[in-house]
């Protein structure tokens, strides 16, 4: 049976989608470009893995199957791919996929060549093995469970399923992998392989139909579904263009910033926070001087500039918004950076 399908994600890609056509700043449009295709990879490996198991499991009613649970417990957070609940208890199944040529490392960990790089990833099993934790450890506390779960626990285990079209170049693939068109296969045997002393260690772990279904609802009641604004990381100014009769900037400013000015520039766009790639930043001053304040992450990113001459040792020098860059050897006197302004509250 079939409990919860995958969430979609067609409005977060449409969205990035539409951020790159509007994006005219390279930089960002490498980190826009890097997210849609993660975030495509991810949602289409979940669907192509989740067909080889709703095969199986969409007319089967000793089985009951999840996709897509997302579960916050304890300040820790567990996104887990695939579920399946029946009567041996739990399988967490973790979908991965990958466009370059994957290689299983010793130690579980990935490395994907894309032409002539090396990307590596880490270990899918340990990630498994958290979500696992953090699912074994909220429904012991938000479940009322029977006598013999509450003395043997309900019996958890992962599997990291490779995309089918994922180029391998393992002969054999490492325990806890599987392809996720034999999964299936895979899964039934280990069932019919259970001897009579196996079975017998695992009755006190039985989980009854019904309370199979109740842990499923419970999960899904839980789920609580992340979607990214990705319009407020990537914030995109509109460009105006600027009418003949404008006057230049430098009748607007003060005369002591003015002093022996250079070509003053329009105040830098390139830069990004450091953490979350966001343009979204304002200037504020701190215990060791001027930094970059993220509005969108809300982390710190050091200001770091230089002049055209190696001697110089340029600083910021604050006018109400407008921070220039000043430099006493060379003369310069240029906007760096302006400060948006804030609203102001009205009662």
């Amino acid at each position: 049976m079939i409990y919860k399908t995958i969430d979609s994600k067609e409005k977060e890609i449409a969205k990035l989608k539409e951020l790159l056509v509007k994006s005219n700043n390279a930089k960002q449009r490498a980190f826009i470009k890097a997210d849609l295709q993660r975030i495509e990879n991810g949602y289409k490996a979940e669907k192509d893995n989740a067909y080889y198991l709703d095969f199986y499991f969409k007319d089967n009613p000793r089985n009951i199957l999840l996709h897509d649970i997302r579960i916050e417990h304890n300040g820790e957070v567990a996104q887990i791919d695939h579920i399946i609940i029946n009567r041996l208890g739990i399988e967490v199944l973790e979908s991965k996929s990958f466009s370059g040529e994957l290689t299983i490392k010793a130690d579980g960990s990935l490395n994907v060549k894309y032409g002539n790089k090396i990307q590596t990833f880490p270990n899918p099993i340990e990630q498994n093995n958290r979500h696992v934790k953090i699912l074994s450890e909220f429904l012991k506390e938000n479940m009322e469970l029977p006598q013999n779960l509450k003395l043997f626990g309900i019996p958890i285990s992962s599997t990291v399923l490779i995309n089918p079209k994922t180029t391998l170049t393992n002969d054999k693939l490492p325990k806890g992998f599987l392809r996720a068109d034999s999964f299936i296969t895979d899964w039934k045997s280990r069932v019919d392989k259970m001897g009579a002393i196996t079975v017998f260690k695992t009755i006190g772990t039985i989980i009854s139909l019904e309370r199979a279904k109740d842990i499923a609802n419970l999960l899904i009641k839980h789920h609580k579904a992340k979607y990214f604004d990705y319009e407020k990381k990537y914030s995109i100014k509109k460009d105006i263009k600027k009418k003949s009769s404008i006057k230049p900037m430098q009748m607007y400013m003060k005369e002591s910033v003015l002093e022996n000015p250079t070509i003053i520039k329009n105040h830098n766009t390139n830069c990004l926070c450091s953490k979350c790639k966001s343009p979204n930043l304002e200037i504020r001053y701190g215990k060791y001087g001027y930094y970059f304040k993220c509005l969108f992450c809300n982390g710190n990113t050091a200001i770091k500039f230089t002049c055209s001459t190696p001697n110089c040792k340029p600083r910021l020098k604050k006018s109400k918004l407008n921070f220039y860059k000043i430099c006493d050897i060379c003369g310069a006197n240029e906007l760096f950076f302006k400060n948006k302004e804030r609203e102001k509250n009205t009662l």
